[in-house]
């Protein structure tokens, strides 16, 4: 592989790609691959240019990163849905289902459902990757369903534990990584809450935390259902570039040691470790892929393991995407003081943009309040 320089696209400055790449554990800032350029070096410049451009930047992210999904969507069954009211609030009720999937129906998931008891539905809804909300409550009380479901009932995710789970198990033939079938999982879910006749399908946002925060960017990419993606906190491996980051930071080496996580993608990925600028993507990419949609990342100032840097810059690179589709206002980027978790205040925000978007609201007030606002973007046209 190779890779030529056809001109930086740069906003504000000049930079030379000849010199020397920092220390890899130290920091870096590289420059980004173009999301407008194809690979034979056109320029995207129409929206018909756009989806084939999609089209090739999805075959490498997923053969490389994370993986490939089945591609025949497979029934969901509802085995029992019941309504609670031990741990029922006077905003919302709780709810519990069992749904099975798969080509056999052997994957079997359990749904956590808070339905807001105030107010008419249907109701939008979040699906939540993993265990647990910050504030179940709140998001009841502004008139939002919140819906989790458990990952280790699809793949374990434990460190260093590289376990062939229920997913993985079901379909042999897939090389996909554990997030992907969490964000597989994710779109299963969604399929039961359509049969679900106060949860309104139409308007739904995915949203997790950390390693839960990578796949539900994922689940936004793979499945245009999702109409809000928000990854919190989700760093390497989300929302976060990998050629760009500081001190501190979790890199792509780290995250892809076979003792810690290296099985939540597809293994191809280690080979780039010090190679990052050969890769043909950033997750930048990742967030241009929800446009026309909205994304947003919700980080902490203070949280330089999940490269509050590196999302910045991420966020930065789409934007080019989402002005050629003309919906510049759809990337979304809220950095608040504080460090690695997701909290009430994360929750609000995603709400506020939820109330923005579905509802016609005000928009969100404090949006792209950037670490390093005077950060100079750079951009290059990548050729194999």
């Amino acid at each position: 592989m190779r890779f030529a320089i056809m001109g930086f696209v740069l906003l504000f400055s000049v930079v030379s790609f000849s010199a020397p790449l920092p220390p890899s554990l130290l920091s870096a800032d590289d420059p980004l691959p173009d999301p407008l350029v194809m690979k034979d070096g056109t320029r995207v410049k129409t929206v018909a240019q756009w989806e084939a451009r999609r089209a090739e930047m999805m075959k490498d992210i997923l053969a490389i990163q994370y993986g490939h999904m089945p591609t025949e969507v497979p029934e969901v069954k509802v085995i029992r849905v019941k309504d609670y009211r031990a741990g029922s609030t006077e905003y919302s009720y709780r709810r519990g289902a069992e749904i099975t999937t798969g080509p056999n129906q052997e994957i079997v998931l359990h749904v956590a459902m808070r339905i807001p008891k105030q107010g008419k539905g249907p109701f939008p809804v979040i699906v939540k990757v993993g265990n647990g909300h910050p504030d179940e409550d709140g998001v009841n009380k502004r008139g939002y369903a919140i819906v989790t479901f458990n990952t280790a009932e699809l793949d374990p995710g434990d460190e260093g534990g590289d376990i062939v789970g229920p997913t993985q198990a079901a379909y042999p033939d897939q090389d996909w990584g554990s997030l992907a079938t969490w964000a597989w999982g994710a779109s299963r879910v969604l399929d039961f809450l359509e049969t679900q006749d106060d949860i309104d399908t139409s308007r739904t946002i995915v949203t997790g935390h950390s390693r839960t925060g990578k796949a539900a960017l994922l689940a936004g990419v793979t499945d245009d259902r999702f109409k809000i993606v928000v990854p919190n906190g989700s760093g390497c491996g989300g929302a976060a570039t990998y050629r760009n980051y500081h001190a501190g930071a979790e890199t792509l080496e780290l995250l892809t040691r076979e003792e810690r996580w290296l099985f939540w993608m597809h293994k191809d990925i280690r080979r780039f470790v010090g190679r990052e600028p050969e890769l043909p993507f950033d997750q930048h990419f990742m967030r241009a892929l929800v446009a026309p949609r909205v994304v947003l990342s919700n980080d902490g100032y203070d949280d330089d393991w999940a490269n509050n840097f590196g999302t910045q810059v991420c966020y930065q690179g789409a934007q080019s995407v989402f002005d050629l589709l003309g919906v510049p206002s759809h990337n979304l980027a809220k950095f608040r003081p504080g460090g690695h978790t997701f909290n009430q205040e994360d929750a609000g925000v995603m709400l506020d943009v939820a109330d923005w978007y579905f509802n016609g609201g005000d928009f969100p007030e404090n949006m792209n309040n950037l670490p390093d606002p005077e950060y100079e973007l750079k951009l290059f046209a990548f050729k194999e």
